[in-house]
């Protein structure tokens, strides 16, 4: 069965799930193309490791740690000796110097090469907060600039309601999902697909060489696959609240909490 949800499912992205929904989409995504490329193509999963510091990034993405120290009272000597005066001893406070340490992150992606030179033609990207906040953000811009650069086609699939969207001429506004489709020989126009939390997910253009025609991706379908066979239905609370910080407008997020509300009921 699919989420509660006509569209992506923002409790998915609330909950620590994105991980490994994440994953599971790339995969997907790769398995779809790979199924349906002409035979000059591959699709193949790419990834790199990233350093996180999470003092910097959304806190739902901190990861769980808690620093347990232990100190041991004993005097401490300035050299220094004062007949007139009792030494006095500080007790110290534990504190963390950052917030969290840097963390490394798997980062991972889709590219579709050339044959027989594995030619890079196409890179397809699904968003993960890294992508969004901080550093990490930055770093994925200076990949996106290169990438536009090169005029390789590249399609960036933004499924997380948190962070800020990706740089545009007209700007993105926050609150719903998005995609954008930049073709290589057509920078800088790019085709921008926009929805909301209660529309039905897009079926989305792949671009390859031309004259080459796209493959068309049903996001809605692959969504779905993931949701199922990762049994979100199980684990995903739709009981909880969603944060005050998530960005929707007050009747999405009333529309949110009434789809929540007859899941639990449905499932109850």
């Amino acid at each position: 069965m699919a989420g509660p949800f006509p569209g992506m499912d923002p409790y998915v992205e609330m909950q620590a799930a994105w991980p490994d929904f994440h994953n599971g989409l790339i995969a997907e995504i790769r398995n779809e193309l790979g199924a349906r490329l002409p035979d000059s193509y591959i699709a193949r999963v790419d990834e790199r490791i990233e350093v996180a510091t999470w003092a910097l990034e959304p806190p739902r993405s901190f990861r769980p740690d808690v620093l347990v120290g232990r100190y041991e009272k004993r005097a401490v000597s300035s050299g220094v000796t004062l007949a007139t005066a009792p030494a006095t001893t500080l007790e110290p406070k534990l504190v963390e110097i950052l917030d969290r340490d840097p963390e490394e992150v798997r980062v991972t992606w889709v590219e579709i090469r050339a044959l027989p030179d594995l030619e890079l033609v196409t890179t397809v990207e699904v968003l993960s907060p890294i992508n969004k906040w901080g550093h990490g953000r930055q770093v994925y811009l200076e990949k996106r600039d290169k990438l536009h650069a090169s005029r390789v086609n590249l399609v960036e699939i933004d499924l997380l309601l948190g962070g800020a969207p990706l740089p545009m001429k007209e700007r993105i506004e926050p609150g719903a999902y998005y995609a954008i489709v930049a073709r290589g020989e057509r920078l800088p126009l790019a085709e921008l697909y926009r929805w909301t939390v209660r529309d039905p997910l897009p079926r989305l253009p792949i671009p390859l060489r031309e004259p080459d025609a796209d493959i068309l991706i049903d996001l809605a379908v692959l969504v779905d696959r993931v949701y199922d066979l990762g049994r979100y239905a199980r684990t995903v609370r739709y009981d909880a609240p969603l944060p005050e910080t998530t960005a929707l407008t007050s009747e999405d997020r009333a529309w949110v909490e009434s789809q929540s509300s007859d899941s639990r009921h449905r499932n109850g």
